[in-house]
């Protein structure tokens, strides 16, 4: 998988899904920093609604109780989504795709 010079990847099914919910991994990544500054210091988790797949930033102090959505990463101000974050997600949001 390759990635994009903010760590979100430019390829597979990740990719193709940032593209749909957000515009792009560059998209994504604008969002979610702009997502970490208004979460403060509880940061902000991404998240896949478990009925319908959609992909979003679940922040805990504005958004409530996450239910019925998996999370695939959670981040706090100042860091980055890992390798091993874009592998569980690549493979949660395939699990799901297949189950759609």
């Amino acid at each position: 998988m390759t990635q994009s010079r903010i760590g979100s990847p430019t390829t597979g099914l990740v990719a193709m899904r940032l593209a749909v919910e957000f515009g792009g991994p560059d998209d994504f990544a604008e969002s979610f920093a702009g997502a970490l500054e208004r979460g403060g210091s509880l940061g902000a988790t991404f998240v896949a609604a478990l009925d319908r797949g959609d992909l979003s930033i679940h922040l805990p102090h504005e958004d409530g109780p996450c239910w019925n959505s998996v999370p695939l990463f959670h981040l706090h101000p100042g860091e980055q989504p890992t390798d091993d974050d874009w592998a569980v997600t690549s493979s949660i949001l395939e699990k799901l795709e297949r189950y759609r």
